[in-house]
């Protein structure tokens, strides 16, 4: 149970300590003096978000810490996540803290250990439940009743709920998967074209891994043979073209010619003798350059096929991939994804016998999660039932209706039906929607029970009221703190009252005040002794502590608590 509660700069609390006791404790006081603020200070050590508007005027940070008694709390799942988060307890203590700074983040600690607001969340659930106005407008919500009956059905219906939504999911996968390849199949069609076009491009074209080296290699090899081919003929068609009169030619002409000078001149030998040698030499050239042109083993078609053969590796390349490699990685997956296109029917087909199997594992599910609701349907039923008479609801009726959701929406994320809390105030009249029957102060009185109810079987330890009595007045009052006091024997229970029937059924009261002071507002919250509590009482009957108002104030209290 919550020990004891301490804020600092919050808001207009500069600083404030709250110890609540066992059995019932109540604060109560003026409008405005602050008892949200006590709700919000819970809020924060629950997990709530903060805001950095809730720090006091001129102060830093805001700082609520909350010490719990957790010695006798026999909760699995605290436990486990205590043990998870690595959070040790000494001597049954638990205490949770937390800082809201000016730049509007917040620190959480647990036993000194830091903790994410999930973990804090997780911690404090099995700690304290709040009931707040904001519940009571909850339970006209048709989308909150199946998880009260949940709450309410406990392990069984857990258990159940976890199946069905195991079997859900796997059902779902089974028709996105049906949807996605119908969705490719339509759009599949020119893909497959493509595909085909480029799997036969590349398999017509026969490539090799490192093809394209080789050939480029064969390519130098051949471009030295052409450029040397292409030298020798050029010298020869220079030394011995197919002019009127060759290189050759003039140099013979030209011997011929001096040779008769010089058997006329011996002068001309010499110049004679010189051009018989050239003229011999050229000869001699002519022969040797067309000898290694013919023996040149440069082969222009071999060249033009290994152009033509680079070419297309290429153009191949610029479409499926940088480098033969990629192309040829390309080919296979295209092959394989036409496969997969091939089959593509035959996979929906598949499918769609797996989807039928799943859908009649999460219809068995379903059926079985909507059999243990109604069994504890039935219980919850009762149980409110029950609760009703110390409610002044004896003549009011309480069903829970099961639809069975239509076939196009029928696997909810809830289960197969559509669950509705149904509610009748007077005898002879037919139960109907909860949310269209029962007036404020029923539903506060509803929610109350179910309160009760679900508190009992989860068996938290501190249960919280936040003016639960708004919308009551009078005996439905006297009932409801009545009710209270019965819940506190087996629960700590703190609630924020305006009534003087709650504060009267009170094991402690405590009065939260507001006062000012040297420009600056103050709240303070301070338990209340005997005659304190009958002077709180008294106000709020009447507005004032007279002795009038005091001993009507003494027989409520005598009155509301006898018994007990």
């Amino acid at each position: 149970m919550l020990l004891r509660l301490e804020i600092s700069d919050l808001a207009v609390i500069s600083r404030a300590v709250f110890e609540p006791r066992e059995g019932l404790n109540v604060i109560s006081g003026e409008t405005g003096a602050g008892k949200s603020l006590l709700i919000d200070a819970i809020g924060l050590i629950l997990g709530s978000k903060a805001s950095k508007n809730i720090i006091r005027t001129g102060a830093d940070s805001a700082f609520v810490e909350a010490v719990f008694d957790i010695s006798e709390n026999t909760d699995p799942e605290l436990k486990t996540i205590l043990d998870d988060s690595g959070i040790s307890i000494d001597d049954g203590i638990l205490i949770i803290s937390r800082t809201v700074s000016k730049d509007g983040k917040s620190m959480a600690r647990v036993n000194g250990r830091t903790v994410v607001l999930a973990v804090l969340r997780s911690i404090a659930s099995c700690l304290v439940d709040i009931h707040g106005q904001h519940d009571t407008q909850k339970i006209f919500d048709d989308q909150v009743h199946v998880e009260l009956l949940d709450s309410f059905g406990g392990s069984d219906v857990k258990n159940c709920f976890e199946e069905y939504t195991l079997r859900l999911g796997e059902y779902k996968e089974s028709v996105l998967k049906i949807r996605n390849l119908q969705a490719s199949g339509v759009s599949s069609g020119k893909r497959k074209e493509y595909l085909e076009f480029a799997v036969k491009e590349i398999s017509d074209a026969s490539l090799k891994e490192g093809e394209e080296e080789t050939l480029k290699e064969r390519k130098k090899v051949l471009s030295e043979l052409e450029r040397s081919i292409n030298g020798l003929t050029e010298a020869d068609s220079l030394l011995n073209g197919d002019d009127d009169m060759s290189v050759v030619d003039r140099l013979g002409r030209a011997f011929k010619d001096i040779s008769a000078l010089s058997s006329v001149d011996p002068s001309y030998k010499d110049l004679s003798s010189r051009l018989e040698s050239l003229y011999l030499e050229a000869q001699s050239a002519c022969e040797e350059i067309r000898d290694l042109a013919e023996k040149n083993p440069f082969d222009p078609e071999e060249s033009s096929r290994i152009d033509k053969r680079l070419g297309l590796i290429y153009e191949l390349q610029s479409k499926y991939g940088p480098t033969t490699s990629d192309v040829l990685k390309f080919y296979n997956d295209s092959v394989e994804e036409l496969d997969s296109l091939k089959d593509i029917n035959k996979k929906i087909a598949e499918l769609k016998k797996e989807r039928s199997q799943k859908e009649a594992l999460v219809l068995e599910a379903g059926r079985k999660l909507s059999s243990v609701r109604k069994e504890k349907a039935e219980l919850l039923c009762k149980e409110i039932t029950s609760e009703f008479s110390d409610l002044m609801l004896d003549d009011a009726s309480f069903e829970v209706r099961f639809e069975e959701r239509p076939k196009e929406r029928y696997f909810s994320s809830r289960g197969t039906d559509d669950i509705t809390f149904m509610f009748s105030a007077n005898p002879g009249e037919e139960a109907r929607d909860l949310s269209k029957t029962a007036s404020g102060g029923e539903a506060s009185r509803i929610m109350l029970a179910i309160k009760n109810i679900l508190s009992e079987a989860d068996m938290i330890p501190t249960l919280i009221f936040d003016e639960i009595d708004t919308g009551v007045s009078g005996n439905a009052a006297f009932l409801i703190a009545r009710k209270l006091l019965s819940i506190s024997k087996h629960h700590q229970v703190l609630c924020v009252t305006h009534t003087s029937q709650l504060a009267a059924a009170a094991d402690h009261n405590f009065l939260i005040s507001k006062s000012s002071s040297d420009g600056r507002t103050s709240t303070t919250i301070d338990p209340l002794d005997d005659q304190g509590k009958v002077d709180e009482i008294s106000r709020l009957m009447s507005g004032t502590d007279l002795d009038g108002s005091a001993d009507v104030a003494k027989r409520l209290i005598d009155n509301i608590r006898s018994g007990v």
